[in-house]
Formats: structure tokens, C-alpha cells, sequence
């Protein structure tokens, strides 16, 4: 498998072709076009995620943390709340890591395709994560599985002494396991241009 720095033959040979450098161009604007897409709403989601999931956990808690006598909702309606709060947060943590890893796909490619055109673009000199760690990825992970962990803390509330152990865990396994995940990119060799499309041109 190539590096970010090392292209397959046809992409080198493609350097003299003034056909195969504008379908180069092409290629790159898309390949922005769709980083800045999902990069976007990423950052969106992510702020409004545990704002919202924040805010209807207070609500749904807020009288057990402050009288508990005045509760006025039901404590087995919160294992069902706290059990669709949990699936819809998974949900969305998988299209997340679905998404960290089309990002970071996209990234290399852009790396590959600037260095084809011999240029350094905002793929080539993105900034690297603090300590080769703290970064945009670690940022999801540490709030989804934060999420998630709260979700599981309302579903068993009625249980406090389970539920103060078994959230955190949720938070930690999340994190972990997630961190785990093979995130290197793989690609596959490019395509070579058909000979009939080539004659046309």
C-alpha cells in the first residue's frame, strides 16, 4: 500500500498530460467539496448533541436532585426514556465514527492529490492533534461516549448505587473501544482510464 508521499505510476505519468490535470483538478474540488460537507455537519451535530441530550436530562432529573419528595415523573418511565436516549445516541455515535473515518480518508486522499499537483493546499499542512492525541477525533469520541454514559445513568436512576457505576464504565468502554477502531486509511489502486474514453479525448 502507498504512503501520502508515494503515487502510483499512472498518477506520475498523468504530470504531462493536460487532459489528466484537469480531471486532477476536478477531482480535488469534489474531494473538498465533500470534507468541508462532512466536516460541517459533524461540527454541527456535535455541539447540538449534548446540549440538547444535556438539557432533557436536567429536566427529566432536575426534582430528584433537588426534593426528592416532589418527583413528578414516574421513576420506571425513565428506564424506557433512558433506553431510546441511549439507542439514538448510538446511532448517531456510529454515524459519527463512520463519518472521523470518510474525514480522515478524504484527508489522505487530498494529501495525495496536492502532492501529485505539487502544491501544499490545507490538507498537506493541517495542524496535527496536540501530543499526536488531543484533536477533533478524541473531542467526538470523549462527548459521545460522555452521552451515552448520561443516557445510561437515566435508564437506571431508579437504581442510583448501579447507575453511579455502571455510567461511568459505558463513558470509559465507549472511549476505549472506539479509540481501538482501525482508523488508517486503505485505498485501492486507481483506475486506469479506459481506452475508448481516452481516444475520445
Amino acid at each position: 500500500m502507498a504512503s501520502t508521499d508515494q503515487f502510483p505510476l499512472e498518477l506520475e505519468a498523468a504530470r504531462d498530460k493536460d487532459w489528466r490535470e484537469e480531471d486532477v483538478i476536478i477531482v480535488y474540488q469534489e474531494v473538498c467539496k465533500a470534507y468541508h460537507s462532512i466536516d460541517d455537519f459533524r461540527s454541527k451535530l456535535l455541539g447540538l448533541l449534548p446540549l440538547v441530550s444535556g438539557t432533557g436530562i436536567f429536566f427529566l432529573l432536575k426534582d430528584a436532585f433537588t426534593n426528592p419528595t416532589k418527583v413528578t415523573l414516574s421513576p420506571s418511565s425513565l428506564v424506557p426514556i433512558g433506553i431510546f436516549g441511549f439507542i439514538v445516541t448510538l446511532g448517531l455515535f456510529f454515524y459519527e465514527l463512520h463519518g472521523i473515518r470518510r474525514c480522515i480518508r478524504l484527508i489522505e486522499l487530498g494529501k495525495r492529490i496536492e502532492g501529485l499537483m505539487g502544491i501544499g493546499g490545507q490538507f498537506w499542512h493541517r495542524p496535527l492533534d496536540f501530543a499526536n492525541l488531543i484533536g477533533p477525533k478524541l473531542a467526538s469520541l470523549v462527548i459521545y461516549s460522555a452521552v451515552l454514559g448520561s443516557w445510561t445513568y437515566v435508564a437506571l436512576s431508579t437504581w442510583p448505587l448501579v447507575a453511579q457505576v455502571v455510567a461511568p464504565l459505558v463513558f470509559l468502554i465507549g472511549l476505549v473501544v472506539s479509540w481501538k477502531l482501525d482508523w488508517k486509511p486503505k485505498f485501492e489502486a486507481e483506475p486506469k482510464r479506459h481506452s475508448r474514453i481516452a481516444e475520445d479525448t
